[in-house]
């Protein structure tokens, strides 16, 4: 007997432990599941903790219960004033929601915060405030960084107003275009594309310093978007700045291989620097990349001609068919067809030119030479003429109706 009824009063104790333990273990879990925005698993969790406890943990389990509930029904009431459209009224009850979670002794509304600053972000976008609606995304991003849900609507938010930007900018209307491109890098300042939009408008309005400044802006928020590395080159090759545009436009290449723009920009830098090795180099790189690259072949033709490589030119230009045969390219041609005595085929070139560009000078006097070259001086006197209504190309023009008037036979 007396073994029996030790082993009951053992029995009691361990029941009585195991009782003290349960509620601690109920609260612990409802504690977990408001961290995972389990709401009914929290709920039930407390209510069980209740149940097996005295009086005073009851009021404890209990208050810490009620914060819960306060802040299920701020939430559930701002969802309905949000769908009422009432956007004031939802933006209070998710601000009187977070107030209750910061009151709380438990740091463990992470994901509640970040229910509530999402909302509170929609209730700002649909009063058309996307500056404010992202900056309450981005609080909920920081309270609850694995939901994805946070960050699409950052990217949502900007994206409207970088198309909007663009339907503006097709349309030419720049200053809207740049009110809704500052809007989406002040959505998201990290925004390369958008920086890269202000600085072409930038540029277009003549503000050299404030493109670049976007440009760069650009290129430190995405080191990688070869855009603004190349807008950057460009503007600084515009600016004089050899060396910086040199840099700039090799970061482009070094990101992305085949952006034939690039290359060129790189052609035309070295260029104007006589480093024409340099310049055919990436010349020949941009028309490799870009079969039809027209501005390419007109630089690089040029090069040639001033090389007195004739053949080399026509080689190069009788490559391009179609659309991307330019008046330029023509002209190129005839200049080298001029060079090497086929003045026949000069003289198809130069018309061919004259026929995308009408009384064009350069292509007059190509003409004119053209025609002195198969012994048709008079026609030639008449294109050279016509050249000489140009004030840049007068003095030339004037010298060959000379030797083939004044001078002749002299």
């Amino acid at each position: 007997m007396k073994k029996i009824i030790t082993a009951a009063l053992i029995l009691i104790s361990i029941m009585g432990q195991l009782l003290a333990q349960f509620p601690d273990e109920l609260v612990s879990q409802a504690r977990e599941a408001i961290k995972s925005f389990n709401i009914s698993t929290a709920d039930s969790s407390y209510k069980a903790a209740m149940k097996a406890v005295d009086e005073d943990e009851y009021k404890n389990i209990q208050a810490e219960w009620q914060i819960l509930e306060k802040i299920n029904i701020l939430l559930a009431d701002g969802r309905r004033s949000l769908d009422r459209t009432d956007y004031e009224e939802a933006v209070k009850k998710y601000s009187d929601a977070i107030a209750q979670m910061d009151a709380s002794p438990h740091d463990i509304w992470g994901k509640f915060k970040g229910e509530a600053y999402h909302s509170m972000g929609w209730a700002y976008y649909r009063q058309e405030q996307p500056i404010k609606a992202a900056g309450e995304f981005r609080n909920a991003m920081s309270f609850d960084p694995e939901e994805l849900k946070h960050s699409k609507a950052i990217e949502m938010v900007r994206n409207k107003h970088y198309t909007e930007g663009h339907k503006y900018f097709k349309r030419k209307d720049y200053m809207s275009a740049r009110v809704e491109y500052e809007k989406a890098v002040a959505v998201d300042p990290s925004f390369a594309s958008g920086f890269y939009q202000l600085a072409l408008i930038a540029k277009k309005d003549g503000d050299l310093n404030k493109a670049e400044n976007f440009y760069r802006d650009a290129v430190t928020s995405d080191p990688v978007h070869y855009k603004s590395w190349y807008g950057l080159g460009t503007l600084y090759s515009e600016m004089g700045n050899n060396k910086k545009a040199i840099e700039s436009l090799k970061m482009s290449i070094s990101i992305n291989a085949s952006y034939e723009k690039a290359y060129y920009v790189l052609g035309r830098v070295y260029e104007s620097q006589k480093s024409n090795s340099l310049a055919i180099q990436n010349l020949k790189k941009a028309i490799e990349v870009k079969k039809t690259y027209t501005r390419a072949y007109e630089l690089l033709s040029k090069i040639y001609i001033d090389q007195e490589k004739y053949q080399a030119t026509i080689t190069l230009l009788k490559k391009l068919t179609g659309k991307s045969i330019s008046y330029k390219t023509n002209y190129h041609l005839a200049q080298a067809y001029n060079g090497l005595g086929n003045h026949s085929a000069a003289l198809t070139a130069a018309s061919a030119s004259l026929a995308k560009k009408r009384n064009w000078a350069p292509a007059l006097i190509e003409k004119g030479d053209a025609l002195k070259g198969l012994k048709r001086n008079k026609d030639a006197v008449i294109a050279y003429r016509l050249a000489a209504k140009d004030a840049r190309w007068k003095s030339m023009a004037q010298y060959r109706i000379d030797e083939l008037t004044k001078w002749e036979g002299r």
